[in-house]
């Protein structure tokens, strides 16, 4: 099975994530931290890029492209407008990696934990180009469109102004947002804020907050998880 996070940059994701995880295992479930390996594993650095050059080799990765293309192009001036993005090329490769991927890790006993997962990818985008509220959601539709089995999604939320505080209490580059300039910062977090609440209105996702004690969020979704009779 998946379980993803979705939230702010900052918000905390990677660690509920290394905390969830341990949390699994402890109930005697196989667990893999799927973000960490591809992060700092040689082996799966390297597959994630072959993924990436040649997935549009693939057949339904192809028509997942074509769908996302025609839902961009309802948007008349859609380009970048914090300097994420040149383009949507990008976050077109890693929806149709993702759902390659989730596609077999869904039908799967293992526990796949990604911090920064498919739905990330799409609001990550979407808040750079500023998209409806509407086009988001068909791009969602599109990319979630034929993975089927075991999967939950989890939004860590957190305020924008303690978002904020924590990326600028940041000593080093993390991440491009640590590059922008306040005003821009404070847009694109808004941006942020408002489609991971597009998503979490319209999709059954388990939501907890940054200020929580972390075993009150681990043991909320792990609830949640046995309730759901996804760790079966």
């Amino acid at each position: 099975m998946v379980i993803e996070c979705i939230g702010l940059p900052g918000s905390g994701k990677t660690y509920l994530m290394a905390h969830l995880e341990e949390e699994i295992r402890k109930n005697g479930v196989r667990c893999v931290n799927a973000s960490d390996r591809s992060m700092n594993r040689v082996s799966w650095k390297a597959a994630r890029k072959l993924l990436h050059a040649g997935i549009f080799l693939e057949r339904n990765a192809r028509r997942l492209r074509t769908r996302m293309e025609k839902a961009l192009r309802a948007e008349s001036q859609a380009h970048s407008q914090y300097g994420i993005y040149k383009d949507e090329r990008y976050t077109l490769e890693s929806a149709a990696v993702f759902r390659l991927v989730y596609r077999r890790m869904m039908r799967s006993d293992t526990v796949y934990l990604f911090d920064e997962g498919l739905v990330h990818a799409v609001v990550k985008f979407c808040a750079d180009f500023v998209l409806q509220e509407e086009t988001f959601l068909k791009l969602m539709e599109a990319a979630e469109s034929g993975i089927s089995g075991k999967r939950l999604v989890v939004y860590n939320a957190i305020s924008q102004d303690s978002c904020f505080a924590s990326l600028r209490k940041r000593n080093r580059h993390i991440c491009d947002f640590d590059e922008l300039p306040d005003d821009a910062l404070r847009g694109i977090l808004r941006e942020y804020a408002r489609l991971n609440t597009a998503y979490e209105n319209s999709h059954k996702v388990v939501t907890v907050r940054r200020e929580e004690e972390i075993d009150d969020k681990t043991g909320r979704i792990m609830e949640a998880l046995n309730k759901r009779g996804l760790l079966r």
